[in-house]
């Protein structure tokens, strides 16, 4: 009997767990679908990849190292050129930023999983707001207050091993140290990617990069969104042209308007259908609750 009792209740218990773990699922696609966003762009290929936050992160990440540019042959002469690559550090820079959000938003907050009194990054990085604001963003990189300050705030996704410690090594030549830092990091990014706001604007800045290498990451040619239109559930709706659609002959321009229209139609549609079933499956949970 007593064994009959027993596993009515870990049925139960699991059943009670599958359940809040879909409540958490529900709730999750809600918050991503407060909004619908399409967005219209002419490339030259389209890439059947998915998004994968490890290699979206490390690749944001990298736009930081002094050497990316020259890595990647990312063009710097002339004013497109500079343009270009000042668009690819501000990606960098949202990233970080949404990272500085979550550590102050957390930073009293004994609960989170991010708390953390002796964390020197929340001061670290408004000290480099600081220094930018009284240089008027000219830096001399070389100076040794920026060096200190301009230390990425974001965990590095991979290990640092430039500065190895000969006497604290282990067998194969690996540093103790950084290997146990890059450890640490990895725990910290993946708790990131738990982090439902800071995996959207992942994915947001992942799509923005994207655009920026286009076809070729060595060309100054970027993939331009013509069309941009936001629908939010209070009825609000957003709609942006870039301007250069307008230069286009009037044959494209109708046919990017037109394939545009079309595409916000499909998606309002879709989202709407969308948000039904999400509205019954709640429905649904909170019955089953009862």
């Amino acid at each position: 009997m007593v064994n009959k009792v027993n596993k009515v209740n870990k049925t139960q218990a699991q059943a009670q767990e599958l359940l809040d773990n879909l409540v958490k699922s529900v709730k999750t696609l809600l918050d991503d679908i407060t909004a619908l966003e399409v967005n219209t762009m002419v490339v030259d290929q389209i890439t059947g990849a998915k998004f994968n936050a490890w290699k979206a992160y490390q690749e944001i990440y990298s736009i930081n190292d002094k050497d990316y540019f020259d890595i990647k042959n990312i063009p710097e002469e002339g004013l497109q050129g500079q343009n270009l690559r000042k668009r690819y550090k501000s990606l960098f820079e949202q990233l970080e930023r949404e990272y500085f959000y979550i550590l102050l938003d957390n930073y009293l907050d004994q609960d989170s999983e991010f708390y953390n009194p002796q964390d020197d990054r929340v001061r670290r990085y408004q000290e480099r707001l600081e220094y930018l604001k009284a240089t008027k963003g000219k830096i001399v990189e070389s100076d040794e207050k920026y060096v200190q300050l301009a230390e990425p705030i974001l965990p590095p996704p991979s290990p640092v091993l430039d500065k190895k410690d000969k006497n604290n090594q282990f067998s194969d030549g690996t540093d103790k140290n950084h290997q146990e830092n890059w450890f640490k990091n990895c725990k910290e990014i993946r708790k990131l990617f738990s982090h439902d706001e800071f995996l959207r604007s992942l994915r947001k800045i992942s799509e923005l990069k994207a655009a920026l290498d286009s076809g070729d990451i060595q060309s100054t040619k970027i993939d331009i969104i013509y069309a941009q239109t936001v629908m939010q559930l209070d009825g609000d709706i957003i709609s942006r042209y870039h301007k250069q659609l307008f230069e286009e002959d009037e044959e494209t321009k109708d046919l990017i308007i037109q394939i545009h229209k079309e595409g916000v139609i499909a998606g309002e549609k879709q989202w709407r259908g969308t948000l039904d079933f999400l509205i019954n499956l709640v429905k649904g949970i909170a019955n089953i609750a009862r």
